[in-house]
């Protein structure tokens, strides 16, 4: 009896100590789990606070950058000359849209010409504003470089998209009767009847040697690869499309300006109410001379991505052709001159390294022959071009 275990009267005293460990270590758990979320919280506030501020730093680069700008072009010493390339570019693009053809080189000035008025015109009816000048309607106008941004993107994405893609092929029926009306100033003439093709670019017409305006034809000595890397003859095949053209029929041409130095006048000739060079080019005969604003380059664009003609394969501009062979002459002649002149029947011609017969002349100097380094030298010795000859007695 004396070592009789005293009753605990209803409490349980492990319980308790177990119970009171268990909740401490719980206790513990909240605490390291409270820790954790508010040192993440503070991770993350630091982190938006940077993100905020870099962000607000570019808004205000931004802003400011925006501020200067506005404050740049709005000065009349720059906005005035914008406003009037712009409404050059903009009239000019009408022009040709309304009287010549829908085409990419119509489209793009236009939206140029649109894009630097909606970027100037307002900030400077708002300096006016400022000024204190009052005009009708004018407190209704309000500049906001958000909208305009948005307008002159867009705008500009509209022209590069369709200037990208060559823009509609114009209305050949519709360009040649604008160039061939009976408007044109003092130093045009209009020519009708039949005509020679002397080459893919250039015909004679009642005596008069025309050179086709806007485009340029591969040399006829010139030859061009297929897809497949098979030669062709592009010069001969050029000359032979105009020729069809010319085939039984009547050409109407207008020519501008004084003849060159070969007696050759610029043309723009059309027959069956078809625009000649702008045939050409879309069949892919010749080059358009223009890669930018008016002339044929969106008709050469379209021949391009059909892989018509000279676009099925590897095709070199006649310059560049030309430079070639004039390279390849130049280092074969003696003291690089590479122009032949030969006088024949008392008659003095020089030729030059694409002129057909070019390889096979020879040059003795016993008969008066001589080389040149270039066409001026051999003109001023009394030597004309066999090519401007061979084209003069052409029939």
């Amino acid at each position: 009896m004396f070592f009789r275990r005293k009753k605990a009267d209803g409490f349980d005293w492990q319980k308790y100590v177990r119970t009171t460990v268990l909740l401490r270590r719980k206790q513990r758990r909240a605490r390291v789990e409270e820790i954790g979320r508010v040192a993440a919280d503070q991770v993350k506030a630091v982190g938006d606070a940077a993100v905020n501020g870099v962000i607000g730093a570019a808004e205000q680069g931004r802003r400011a950058s925006l501020a200067a700008w506005q404050q740049t072009v709005a000065k009349p010493a720059v906005a005035v000359p914008l406003a009037l390339c712009g409404s050059a570019a903009l009239i000019s693009g009408l022009y040709r849209w309304s009287f010549i053809a829908r085409d990419g080189q119509a489209l793009l000035p236009l939206v140029l010409g649109i894009v630097v008025l909606l970027l100037v015109a307002p900030l400077m009816l708002a300096n006016i504003r400022q000024a204190g000048i009052t005009l009708p309607g004018l407190h209704a106008v309000a500049v906001s470089p958000n909208a305009l941004s948005i307008a002159a993107i867009a705008a500009m994405a509209l022209g590069l998209g369709w200037f990208a893609w060559g823009g509609a092929a114009p209305d050949l029926g519709t360009a040649s009767a604008i160039r061939t009306g009976s408007t044109v100033d003092g130093n045009a003439n209009i020519l009708e009847g039949r005509a020679t093709a002397l080459s893919g670019e250039m015909i004679r017409l009642q005596g008069r040697l025309l050179h086709l305006s806007g485009i340029e034809a591969p040399d006829q000595m010139q030859t061009c690869l297929r897809a497949s890397r098979q030669p062709w003859k592009c010069g001969e095949a050029a000359l032979a499309a105009l020729e069809k053209l010319t085939r039984a029929k009547t050409f109407r041409c207008i020519t501008q300006g004084e003849p060159d130095v070969l007696g050759r006048a610029e043309a723009s000739c059309t027959v069956d109410g078809r625009d000649v060079a702008g045939e050409l080019v879309k069949d892919g005969h010749v080059f358009s001379t223009a890669t930018y604003f008016g002339g044929y380059a969106s008709i050469e664009a379209s021949a391009r991505r059909a892989g018509t003609g000279l676009w099925s394969g590897e095709a070199e501009r006649p310059a560049d052709f030309r430079a070639k062979l004039w390279a390849s002459a130049k280092s074969a002649a003696p003291d690089g001159c590479p122009i032949k002149g030969r006088v024949s029947s008392g008659r003095k011609t020089y030729l030059m390294p694409w002129s057909p017969g070019y390889a096979d002349a020879t040059v003795r100097a016993n008969r008066g022959d001589r080389w040149f380094c270039d066409e001026a030298e051999a003109q001023n010795a009394g030597f004309k071009s066999a090519d401007g000859l061979r084209r003069s007695a052409a029939k």
